[in-house]
């Protein structure tokens, strides 16, 4: 299949580490080397605020130059640093400074892990870290536009860290944000982010009992059902409302996936959702979301085990999904060298919130030698969730 999608992919891997706040510190480092004076010092903006003859006077009384010397002033002042004698003690930088107390911008934030992982290794795939309200310490990975880079990143995130860290019982978990361009036609997912929003409720009951863990219900409170459907559109859109997915300015952001602690699971979810938000053909309507709904606090909020009717439902639901996804998860299969199809069977077939177990891609490797090496260590009683 031609390629037609470029898109971004990115998660937030939440975990229970510990960091430093602002209220750790009487003194903040961050001003002994004050970005707002680092930024004057390169561009010379002290120079806007300059009086050649107050510099001149300055010079003269401090025996930098004699009085009747015939020389450039702005020379004597950059070899001596005169401004900053004259120009900073009146500066108002530190007036509304949005540096000072600031974790972003403290010098020591590399330094909080040190004890317990070696920050260096996930620097690469991280754009910054910081504690989050809900959890500890969140790392926000940078955005792919490569599932395989995806992937690979969170391995190494998850590996340096350690799954002890990220626990879904601890309320941790992984936002997925997705944002795409349609190279054929020009669209992109802001075209049709309340239609893909929608159709990522839809199936978010089936996904979170295929990819959520049973302890999934410790956060109910993060990713929460609209009320009713005529609500979606407002509830969405605002992030405090902590709705399971959110429309932001620049992408969607999918907030009911569970602990980042297995990265085969929480990569082929990703894929899933990329896939579902390439589709614009509605599913999600009036008459299908109080069973949606129903079905999605069954497991989210309740932490029950859907009944034979809600499975059923689910199952059908499924085929659905299978029927979207199929042709996007090859070409994903191409890149991790891994069938991803046949990884969604096993994982409709072995859920995650029943049965715990951990999706190991080697099953479905591509290359016939690991497969068979893999399928033969492994071999087990068939499960029969959906019967």
């Amino acid at each position: 299949m031609k390629k037609i999608f470029e898109f971004k992919i990115g998660t937030e891997i939440e975990t229970t580490l510990k960091g430093y706040s602002c209220d750790d510190c009487d003194y903040c480092a961050v001003c002994d080397n004050c970005p707002v004076c680092e930024d004057c010092r390169v561009n010379r903006y002290y120079c806007d605020c300059c009086d050649h003859d107050v510099v001149r006077d300055y010079a003269i009384r401090h025996g930098y130059i004699n009085e009747d010397d015939d020389i450039d002033i702005c020379e004597i002042c950059q070899e001596n640093l005169l401004w900053t004698e004259i120009i900073c003690d009146g500066c108002d930088r530190c007036v509304d400074c949005q540096f000072v107390r600031n974790i972003e911008y403290c010098p020591y934030s590399d330094e909080l892990l040190a004890e317990t992982i070696n920050i260096n290794e996930i620097e690469p795939y991280i754009d910054t870290f910081y504690n989050d309200g809900s959890c500890g310490l969140e790392f926000p990975t940078k955005a792919f536009n490569s599932l395989l880079d995806y992937y690979k990143a969170i391995k190494t995130i998850v590996s340096t860290i350690g799954t002890e860290y990220i626990k879904t019982k601890d309320e941790c978990g992984g936002h997925i944000n997705i944002s795409w361009k349609n190279i054929k036609n020009g669209k992109t997912h802001k075209d049709y982010e309340f239609l893909i929003a929608k159709n990522i409720i839809f199936f978010s009951d089936l996904l979170s009992f295929m990819f959520n863990s049973r302890y999934t219900y410790y956060r109910y409170t993060w990713a929460k059902m609209p009320g009713s459907y005529k609500e979606i559109e407002d509830f969405i859109i605002d992030k405090y409302n902590y709705p399971l997915v959110v429309i932001k300015d620049d992408r969607i952001e999918i907030r009911f996936p569970d602990a980042v602690n297995s990265p085969n699971n929480h990569t082929l979810l990703t894929a899933v959702l990329l896939s579902i938000s390439f589709n614009t053909d509605n599913y999600l309507f009036e008459r299908n979301f109080e069973i949606t709904k129903e079905i999605y606090e069954t497991i989210r909020y309740y932490g029950d085990e859907p009944n034979r009717k809600q499975l059923s439902i689910l199952k059908d639901k499924y085929i659905l999904l299978r029927r979207i996804v199929k042709p996007y998860l090859m070409e994903f299969s191409h890149e991790l060298n891994v069938d991803l199809i046949k990884a969604l069977d096993w994982r409709f077939k072995n859920p995650r919130f029943t049965t715990m177990k951990k999706l190991n891609f080697k099953m479905f490797s591509m290359d016939k030698r690991i497969k068979l090496n893999t399928i033969a260590s492994t071999i087990q009683k068939p499960l029969f969730a959906f019967c």
